[in-house]
């Protein structure tokens, strides 16, 4: 049982690391080669799908993009905003 546990935790942990990893990549290429405004979480899907094989609904790719925007000091996206989702 605990094997097991220990498993699934190390699993959630490398999905959670390449997640973030897919919003700063999906910030990082938005800034560089986009119209300088920020991606939506449907650009965090369409990426972490392609580099990872990870499939996410929009809310959860939401949570992570708002956690990259944070941790670089961004603006959060707005949460009423249509134009995000």
């Amino acid at each position: 049982m605990w094997l097991r546990d220990r498993r699934q935790q190390k699993t959630a942990s490398r999905r959670h690391a390449a997640l973030l990893a897919v919003a700063d990549q999906a910030i990082h290429k938005q800034l560089l080669h986009g119209n300088g405004m920020r991606p939506g979480p449907d650009k965090v899907v369409a990426l972490a799908f392609s580099m990872h094989a990870i499939r996410l609904d929009l809310d959860e790719a939401r949570d992570y993009l708002n956690a990259a925007l944070a941790e670089r000091g961004y603006p959060l996206l707005d949460e009423d905003k249509e134009g995000d989702r």
